[in-house]
């Protein structure tokens, strides 16, 4: 008798197989790529009428799922999903293994279809990898240029007209780090129609109209070593008075895992790699989410150096242990204080504290934010 494969082995055809197992279980959805390359479909379990189960569809998280539709936020891996999509317990792995076994034919492998599959899975990643890599420079390429084509926030425009609305005069952020950039008419992405068409045997999408257009203040996202990876895109009312009235108005592309907003220098006015390169150049770092509050932050105590992480889930990945931070004060958000979020914030403190810096909370006294304690607003 041909023996099964064990877990591993198993998991990995699954994930090969996974448009198949979720055209059979979960048919209709949409696949996105990027980044976070995922499927997004009505949950076949409650007849959902928009989609809130997402799918995860590259690398070794591929089949990870999440039901964004459910209050506990139900999620597993691809033994989970098959389990899940067939009325099962989550939990439920025997039924989970036996039920892709069937579906896969791997009882009737031999030996060689083995040997061949494992090869030509192997294969595949290679490809993957080389593609996810050149599409990590073209994004990267494409980041700067937009950036480049930017104009200097300056007074008139729609971007100065917001800052100032949020209580901060620009050109009175003494040590502001000069990366923002404003376009008068960005495109919101997220509101463009998309079609899908074969192409070589692979469905490919396209887009079939473009998403409507807003002002918006463009921020570098940069890694450690200063390399703009990524831009942070926040969409603007025409006149400033606001965000602009969309789903998401922050938006990033193409990524942000590790990477920071350098939104203010401290008294050196240098960028944090020219500081490590100069003798003695060293300061208080403020670590905050969003832009609007690391400027505030900039604002009101310009002695610090301060970057936004971005998010509360980036926050563990800030590149701290470098020469120009002597201490560390995280700038937390009032709204972090849900279970969750608290407990991701003593994570990223427990990871940014392995730096040996002396580091310390700094909270909100009004409001949400360093923003709306600095406006005012209870």
């Amino acid at each position: 008798m041909t023996p099964r494969p064990d877990t591993d082995q198993l998991k990995a055809l699954a994930q090969d197989n996974l448009r198949s197992i979720l055209d059979q279980l979960a048919p209709g959805g949409r696949h996105q790529g990027g980044g976070r390359a995922h499927y997004l479909v009505s949950n076949p379990m409650r007849r959902d009428r928009t989609p809130s189960l997402c799918v995860w569809t590259r690398g070794t998280a591929a089949g990870s799922f999440k039901d964004f539709g459910d209050p506990d936020e139900t999620k597993g891996d691809i033994f989970g999903l098959v389990a899940y999509l067939n009325g099962r317990p989550i939990k439920d792995f025997a039924f989970a293994a036996q039920w892709l076994r069937d579906m896969l034919g791997i009882e009737h492998m031999t030996a060689e279809d083995r040997r061949a599959a494992a090869e030509s899975r192997a294969q595949r990643r290679r490809e993957n990898a080389e593609s996810e890599e050149r599409k990590r420079r073209n994004g990267q390429k494409r980041a700067h240029q937009l950036w480049m084509s930017g104009r200097l926030v300056m007074p008139g425009t729609p971007a100065w007209a917001y800052l100032a609305a949020r209580g901060i005069p620009l050109d009175q952020v003494r040590h502001y780090s000069g990366e923002l950039r404003y376009l008068p008419a960005a495109e919101y992405w997220m509101a463009a129609e998309w079609g899908e068409r074969i192409e070589h045997g692979r469905t490919q999408r396209y887009k079939v109209r473009p998403g409507p257009r807003y002002p918006a203040i463009l921020t570098p996202l940069r890694d450690a070593e200063g390399s703009m990876r990524a831009l942070h895109y926040t969409f603007l009312a025409p006149d400033g008075s606001g965000k602009a009235e969309v789903e998401k108005p922050k938006l990033i592309w193409p990524e942000q895992l590790g990477l920071s907003m350098w939104i203010a220098h401290g008294p050196s006015g240098l960028n944090p790699c020219q500081a490590d390169a100069a003798d003695g150049v060293t300061g208080p770092l403020c670590l905050t989410e969003g832009l609007e509050d690391g400027l505030s932050a900039a604002l009101a105590v310009p002695e610090l150096r301060v970057w936004g992480a971005i998010s509360l889930g980036n926050l563990a990945h800030q590149p701290v242990d470098r020469p120009c931070v002597s201490e560390i004060y995280v700038a937390a958000q009032n709204d972090w204080g849900k279970a969750q979020a608290l407990a991701t914030l003593q994570r990223a403190e427990a990871t940014l504290s392995r730096a040996g810096k002396p580091m310390a909370r700094l909270p909100a006294f009004t409001g949400k934010d360093l923003n709306d304690t600095l406006t005012g607003k209870d």
